[in-house]
């Protein structure tokens, strides 16, 4: 019996040592956590803006209606007047650069999109200006922070009294302690 017990412990300490081995080559990447979540919109469970955008106007998610950039949903804004777009507070590290993308697209009539960075009262820190995109094109904004760490990542239009729309899709943010490389959303 004792030669049997031995037997099982000299087992299972080989297993355990095999296991241990076994993990401990399995090779690794480092990988940094974005700021902004939910960029691709895969996440919305209605067509309602939800958490972690937030709508501004006449705002809407496009869900598996082949609207996209890529993957099933995309978000949009449409009106025939006001302001009408979305926003995603963000923490930033202070004094550091990053470049932001989308992918938008547009009525014909679109004039006066704007695509960028808001501080934490609102107050624009950075954008680009926009008008028509027929087609899915990536606007890039490359900016530094200020010594703040709250921003808000946002893109909307000026209607101007006809009906006009934006969609938007596959935003994403880089920079950082991971400038060089990509950052993958992750919950704030």
């Amino acid at each position: 019996m004792a030669s049997q017990n031995f037997s099982i412990s000299k087992i299972a300490i080989f297993i355990t040592t095999a296991v241990t081995l076994s993990f401990s080559y399995i090779p690794t990447h480092a990988s940094c956590a974005s700021p902004l979540n939910g960029g691709n919109f895969e996440g919305q469970t209605s067509q309602r803006v939800s958490s972690p955008w937030i709508g501004e106007g006449r705002v809407g998610i496009d869900r598996g209606l082949g609207y996209s950039n890529s993957g099933r949903n995309n978000a949009w804004m449409r009106n025939a007047s006001g302001w009408n777009g979305i926003r995603q507070r963000v923490r930033l590290q202070p004094n550091t650069q990053y470049q932001l993308t989308v992918y938008a697209r547009t009525s014909a009539n679109v004039t006066d999109g704007y695509f960028g960075v808001r501080d934490a009262r609102q107050k624009v820190f950075s954008e680009i200006k926009f008008g028509s995109l027929p087609r899915y094109t990536p606007l890039t904004l490359s900016f530094r922070t200020g010594n703040e760490t709250t921003y808000n990542i946002f893109t909307g239009f000026w209607a101007l009294g006809q009906d006009s729309w934006v969609q938007v899709d596959d935003y994403r943010l880089t920079g950082g302690s991971c400038a060089d490389v990509e950052l993958v959303p992750a919950n704030n």
